[in-house]
């Protein structure tokens, strides 16, 4: 494997930020770019045609490989973004959505949902502000469902440990009630002493997730706590995840400041590109997010399902996009005399485009390029989850009122004999959603556990299993009344150590050998949250709307440009 490329040593294919806002407006070199914020914000945001380097160029045809929430955003922002632009989506399964599933079963005494992939968003981020954006140009505000700040699935949340469920603080009060509990030992002391501890080596670029909490703050915290949140994230373990990409903003802490402590208290950045969309799609998004100030979380009346399916519905009655199901892309081939990238396998006397944007995961996309292309693609793995939904006609079965527990990787095997992830309260989560009442629960089983594996459980053992889980932890022994279990094979990709240095090479790569014209995006990249899609969909769109060679990585290649928070 090559070593990865410095970002200050790539060739420079884009403009970031901080050039254009200086260039654009005429600005000297010194002049403080924050200042700028408030008046470029929407120019940027529409491409600034007045700059000769940023002139846009559409693209006359573009092909996207998958669509799934990522898949369809995309088509949505582009046609949107360059309505001159052909759009064709390629999916090979018979249905779009990808892992987003809402399967509404109906009863004698009411439906219910169970969702077999995401089910809540978060909207105070800036990628979450920018899926409400989203929301609101696909009118389906009417159909959101929210779970204020107050409510027991926004306040009380569990780490299964030491046989019994810890639950963790959600007010300052709590704190010191909380550092009684099994899991948070040594906690006090370990966050006190964290600004004392020495700072990584400069020479040091990224290290595991492990690596790093247990440097600033000891084994009990890492090992008990942080575990158990990056199982119910990422289901990997956190000696193989990546510093760097998972937790960037205290990574970079700790090198700017020396410590994670040091870098809360002092000036609150945020990285400019970020400051700039949140500037934009804040203000559009205004009503919404009125709406949803007091909402924690929030999801759909007929479960998230209803964002992909209306997405679907726009892009093919409102816009200039083909959607064809049961497709199965052989590979991808770069023409460099015509510019253009050849679809094998797509039976279609049109199978050549400006661009290709492909939302598959890291791995699938490796596979249809050229031997040599990028195989740093290859490095970004997927874990397998299966996700087991149980109802129970009893409602409160579970003894606990929240969002749900999750188990650490320090819990041994007797206590946890079917590695499961964690615990999801679906009745407390999203209490509006069924019609019929009882107690909804859903147990996730796997992730990296099964890395090994050499079988995988069937849908009847998963419900065994699930349901013995839930013996063992809640004292549950009741026969649910619905169930269902779906196993989600390489799900959720997981980014190792170095993984920021493998995005830098593969955008050279792909600069090279497929002369920027193709793109990517998806949860392989930049998140692996269902925000986190709609953002790297909005981002590969809005580039490729310019029509500029381009890999969606840029971000990563380059250096970043950091800003104070509260900057008006």
């Amino acid at each position: 494997m090559k070593p990865p490329i410095p970002r200050q040593t790539l060739r420079s294919h884009h403009l970031t930020s901080k050039t254009f806002a200086r260039s654009f407006w005429g600005r000297k070199g010194d002049e403080p770019v924050e200042s700028l914020i408030p008046q470029i914000a929407e120019e940027w945001h529409r491409g600034v045609e007045q700059h000769p380097d940023l002139h846009r160029i559409p693209p006359k045809s573009v092909a996207i490989l998958g669509a799934g929430v990522t898949g369809l955003t995309t088509a949505y922002q582009l046609s949107h973004f360059s309505p001159e632009t052909s759009i064709t989506v390629l999916e090979s399964s018979p249905r779009t959505g990808g892992w987003i599933q809402s399967l509404k079963i109906p009863t004698s005494k009411g439906s219910i949902i169970f969702e077999t992939g995401p089910r809540t968003l978060r909207p105070w981020t800036v990628n979450g502000i920018i899926t409400l954006n989203l929301i609101s140009h696909l009118n389906l505000q009417s159909q959101i469902l929210q779970i204020p700040k107050t409510s027991p699935a926004a306040k009380n949340r569990y780490i299964y440990f030491n046989k019994q469920l810890n639950e963790l603080p959600s007010s300052l009060s709590g704190i010191f009630n909380a550092l009684r509990l099994p899991v948070l030992k040594g906690a006090a002391t370990s966050v006190l002493t964290e600004i004392f501890r020495r700072k990584r080596a400069k020479d040091v670029e990224d290290e595991s997730v492990e690596s790093f909490l247990t440097r600033r703050l000891g084994a009990n915290l890492t090992n008990n706590l942080a575990s158990a949140v990056f199982h119910g994230i990422y289901a990997g373990d956190i000696a193989n995840l990546s510093a760097d990409a998972l937790l960037h903003t205290v990574y970079r802490n700790e090198r700017v400041y020396g410590s994670i402590t040091r870098g809360m208290l002092g000036v609150q950045e945020m990285v400019l590109e970020d400051k700039l969309l949140e500037g934009v799609y804040g203000s559009r998004t205004a009503p919404l997010l009125n709406q949803l100030r007091k909402a924690s979380i929030y999801s759909f009346k007929g479960g998230m399902e209803t964002l992909t399916r209306r997405m679907e519905e726009a892009v093919t009655e409102e816009c200039d996009v083909t959607i064809k199901t049961g497709v199965t892309v052989d590979g991808l081939r770069y023409n460099k005399e015509k510019n253009e990238v050849e679809v094998l396998g797509y039976d279609s006397p049109a199978n050549s485009f400006d661009f290709v944007i492909s939302t598959l995961p890291a791995w699938k996309t490796a596979n249809l390029l050229p031997p040599n292309t990028s195989n740093s693609l290859y490095e970004t793995q997927g874990v397998t989850v299966m996700v087991v939904n149980l109802f129970y006609d009893q409602p409160n079965m579970t003894g606990y009122s929240g969002f749900g527990y999750l188990i650490p990787k320090s819990v041994p095997l007797e206590q946890n004999p079917h590695r499961a992830l964690g615990v999801i309260f679906d009745s407390d989560a999203m209490p509006e959603q069924d019609e019929r009442k009882g107690t909804k629960v859903t147990v996730m089983l796997g992730g990296h556990w099964w890395d090994n594996a050499t079988s995988l459980p069937s849908q009847e053992d998963g419900i065994r299993m699930a349901r013995e889980v839930l013996n063992q932890h809640l004292g549950i022994t009741a026969e649910p009344t619905e169930t269902m279990a779906s196993l989600q094979m390489d799900c959720i990709p997981q980014y190792g150590v170095g993984h920021a240095g493998r995005l830098r090479q593969i955008h050279e790569d792909l600069m090279d050998k497929m002369g920027g014209r193709l793109v990517l995006a998806g949860s392989s990249y930049g998140g692996v949250g269902l925000n986190d899609c709609v953002r790297s969909a909005r981002d590969a769109a809005f580039g490729v709307a310019a029509g500029r060679p381009m890999t969606n990585l840029e971000r990563w290649a380059f250096e970043e440009v950091w800003i104070p928070k509260d900057m008006p």
